[in-house]
């Protein structure tokens, strides 16, 4: 890793309401990133390996940020602008796209998290607010308890607000997500969030690969306590700079998932075993699979093709 310190500014874009891929997982239709970067900078996350980051080293570079992949987690680049330019789009927007597996939703934030910071939780405030008013559906996903602050506008029918649990263990979390509030409060918050009525999901992802049966039962056991509409779950693919970044950051575990090969069955062995803890807990109807694409060849053809596309169950 390059030593670097932590580099925050802010940066333009041109269209902030993308159309999203992420229907394929039945998440939404369109997307909005408050920011480039991310200060959680997890170990194991895929962002900057995708287009959104790679066909921007140039841009970043500029900004002092010597290798945005691996440098992940070391810069945040916010996008003051989300919010007048959201409303002079909706203002504007005729049509509005919705798939039956992205329901028309928009998802808050694909490339980052919209609560890290109190900066990225402002400008949140202010699309999430727009949005309402414009009567869109939206998916909130965060690893930061501070949507907390936002439920007098976050508790309401258009919106489900979701955060991403993979393991309930503290001093596990410190080593693969350092910079991430531990799941603990990442629960806490979720109780907090069903207390008060919101709609709730939760994102089971990524499992790591040393993630057991019984982990995933007592992770469940938990998650369903509050209730939440959806489960989604994936295990980590370390096939990216991600699993580089985990090496050097002495996760061994990742080298067991670094090949294709070695990716697709630990997906397979952990895609049994997350069906089988659902079931014997009690929640298979709400257990949400995000296949990839890449396992052809290494699953049924049929039961890949069943989950891609598929729509949540839950209602808006």
């Amino acid at each position: 890793m390059s030593i670097m310190s932590i580099i925050k500014g802010s940066e333009k874009i041109v269209n902030p309401l993308q159309e999203s891929a992420l229907k394929k997982k039945g998440l939404c239709d369109y997307v909005i990133n408050v920011a480039s970067g991310c200060l959680h900078g997890c170990t194991f996350c895929y962002v900057p390996s995708t287009p959104a980051i790679r066909t921007k080293q140039k841009e970043l570079q500029e900004k002092g940020i010597n290798n945005p992949q691996m440098d992940w987690g070391k810069y945040l680049l916010i996008r003051e602008n989300i919010p007048k330019q959201l409303e002079e789009k909706l203002s504007r927007k005729k049509k509005w796209r919705e798939t039956p597996e992205g329901k028309g939703v928009v998802l808050l934030c694909s490339g980052t998290d919209p609560y890290q910071n109190y900066q990225t939780a402002k400008i949140t405030r202010q699309t999430v607010e727009i949005l309402s008013k414009n009567k869109r559906r939206l998916r909130i996903l965060t690893r930061s308890p501070l949507w907390i602050n936002d439920l007098d506008i976050l508790n309401q029918p258009n919106i489900t607000v979701g955060m991403s649990l993979p393991f309930l263990n503290d001093e596990f979390s410190l080593k693969i997500e350092p910079k991430s509030p531990p799941p603990s409060k990442r629960y806490e918050a979720l109780q907090k969030g069903h207390k008060a009525g919101c709609r709730l999901y939760v994102a089971m992802a990524p499992t790591p690969p040393i993630m057991t049966l019984d982990d995933l039962k007592e992770n469940l056991e938990q998650i369903m306590k509050i209730n939440p509409e959806v489960i989604f779950w994936e295990p980590i693919n370390a096939r990216g700079t991600n699993g580089k970044r985990m090496i050097a950051a002495g996760l061994e575990f990742a080298s067991s998932v670094m090949t294709k090969k070695s990716w697709a069955e630990n997906f397979i062995k952990q895609w049994e075993e997350v069906e089988e803890a659902a079931k014997s807990v009690g929640c298979l109807d709400k257990l949400h699979i995000w296949p990839d694409p890449e396992l052809k060849g290494f699953v049924e053809e049929e039961k890949l093709n069943r989950w891609l596309y598929m729509p949540t169950i839950e209602k808006w």
